[in-house]
């Protein structure tokens, strides 16, 4: 699941992306409209977090040129403003729901999930892969109905290459999932990330991650 978050500024864009890490979203930013229009035509996204007083191209201005060409991602919208008729002005402009500054970040994530409900965005409850299931809702991966039992970290692993299937990932995006609330301090220079990967590859045969040269793992 891919949240594109719209926010100049730096330290709440910095509080959103952790968030969305710690509930292991996906997510990329832009710092106003224009930047996240040209974005939009090169990735897809499953919802957009978007300010509304940025510079260059506020969130108006994005909002009137986006729904003429994207009817189907759903939207919140980050105001200072709480008067009625900015809201209902937000509700025009083809937003899905809006959240008054300043807020709490928990709250927004807690709407982020309805609103993918709704639009019936969300994510698939678990993944076939091989001969094994991947269950995002239970942390767990299965061979037929047996729990094939690994650390949490090395379920994380799993998990990220497999909602990234068939895409290679690099060794910086694995270590900033998995070990997000420690990111600060990560050593990408360590062996503990191959550690983990040849760990998994012991339980589920070494060809279920596969070393891509110079770019990283995937599975596929």
């Amino acid at each position: 699941m891919k949240i594109l978050i719209v926010e100049d500024n730096n330290i709440l864009r910095e509080n959103l992306i952790f968030l969305l890490k710690k509930f292991h979203y996906l997510w990329e930013w832009a710092s106003h409209g224009k930047e996240a229009l040209q974005k939009l035509t090169k990735t897809s996204y499953d919802a957009i977090i978007l300010d509304i007083n940025m510079p260059i191209m506020d969130g108006k201005e994005f909002l009137k040129q986006f729904k003429m060409c994207w009817k189907v991602i759903p939207i919140i919208a980050l105001t200072s403003d709480s008067m009625l008729a900015d809201k209902l002005e937000m509700f025009d402009l083809w937003v899905d729901d809006y959240i008054t500054k300043p807020f709490e970040i928990e709250e927004l994530v807690a709407r982020l999930k309805s609103i993918l409900k709704r639009s019936d965005k969300k994510i698939d409850d678990q993944k076939k892969i091989w001969k094994y299931t991947v269950n995002y809702s239970s942390n767990k991966v299965l061979l037929k109905k047996t729990e094939i039992i690994f650390s949490y970290k090395q379920y994380l692993i799993i998990e990220f290459l497999s909602k990234n299937y068939w895409y290679p990932q690099n060794k910086l995006k694995i270590m900033e999932y998995v070990w997000w609330e420690a990111e600060e301090n990560l050593d990408f220079n360590s062996t503990t990330l191959e550690s983990h990967i040849y760990s998994i590859r012991k339980k589920l045969g070494k060809d279920f991650i596969k070393t891509i040269k110079w770019i990283g793992y995937i599975i596929d």
